[in-house]
C-alpha cells in the first residue's frame, strides 16, 4: 500500500492535510502518453501547456516555507486518526530540526526533513523521512524520501525510496497560487514513482479539527497504475 493510499483510506480523520517537477527524460508513445512496462500500457497525461513544473525552479531561501497550501516550516507536528481497510490508522508527521543539503543538476538545495510515521491496528507500518524546500515563487518541491516499510515489527523493504539528482528530478509537490487546470507531478520518475496532478477547484471551505478552513483546493491525482483519486 502506498503512502497516498493511506493517507487517502482514513475514513475519519482529527486532522486533514491537503499536501501535495522539474521536466524529466519521459518514455513516451506519443505527446500525451507515457510508456509503462508493467502491463505494457500508455498511460494517459497531460500536454505540456497544461503544467506549471516545466521551469527549473530558484532557491534563495529553501527552508522558509510558508507556502499556505503546505506550510512545512509551520508544521511542527501533526496527527491524523482513521481507518484503513477496516482497522485503525494513525499517522503522526513531525518537522524534524536538521535539515538535509541535496545535490542535483550542478547545484546545492538545502532542504527541511518531515518525519512520516503510521501505525495500523497498532503495529507499526512505515516510518519516511521527506525533504522539502521552497521555491522562490513560492512553490514547494518534493526533493525524495527515505523509507522503510515494516511487516510484524520489523523492516520489510524500502520500496518507494529516492533522492533527486541521484534517482530523477525533484518535483513540485504544491504549487506557489494554484489555479483550476494546473497540472504538476509530485512524484515524475515513471515505471518507479509518478503521480500526475490536476486542479479541479480552488478556494473550497473543508471541515477541519477546529471548525471551517477556508482556502483549500481540491486535486485529482493519476497514478502510476492508470487509476484515478480525488
Amino acid at each position: 500500500m502506498t503512502r497516498r493510499s493511506l493517507v487517502a483510506l482514513l475514513t475519519t480523520a482529527m486532522l486533514a492535510m491537503i499536501g501535495t517537477p522539474v521536466g524529466s527524460a519521459l518514455a513516451q508513445d506519443t505527446a500525451d502518453c507515457i510508456k509503462i512496462e508493467a502491463g505494457d500500457r500508455c498511460l494517459p497525461i497531460a500536454p505540456d501547456s497544461e503544467r506549471v513544473d516545466l521551469d527549473e525552479p530558484t532557491f534563495s531561501d529553501p527552508t522558509t516555507i510558508t507556502n499556505p497550501l503546505f506550510p512545512i516550516s509551520n508544521l511542527h507536528s501533526a496527527l491524523l486518526l482513521g481507518y484503513a481497510e477496516g482497522a485503525p490508522l494513525r499517522i503522526e508527521v513531525t518537522l524534524l530540526p536538521e535539515t538535509k543539503t541535496i545535490e542535483w543538476n550542478g547545484q546545492q538545495t538545502e532542504t527541511l526533513v518531515s518525519q512520516f510515521v503510521a501505525f495500523r491496528d497498532g503495529q507499526i507500518l512505515e516510518v519516511a523521512l521527506d525533504w522539502y524546500a521552497q521555491a522562490d515563487d513560492g512553490s514547494v518541491w518534493y526533493f525524495g524520501e527515505d523509507v522503510f516499510n515494516y511487516e510484524e515489527g520489523v523492516v520489510a523493504d524500502t520500496e518507494g525510496t529516492w533522492l533527486a539528482g541521484k534517482d530523477g528530478p525533484p518535483a513540485m509537490i504544491m504549487p506557489a497560487d494554484p489555479a483550476v487546470g494546473d497540472v504538476y507531478r509530485p512524484e515524475n520518475m515513471p515505471n518507479f514513482v509518478f503521480e500526475e496532478v490536476t486542479v479541479t477547484t480552488v478556494g473550497e471551505t473543508v471541515t477541519g479539527p477546529q471548525g471551517p478552513v477556508d482556502g483549500a483546493i481540491v486535486a485529482q491525482e493519476l497514478h502510476q497504475d492508470g487509476q484515478y483519486e480525488d
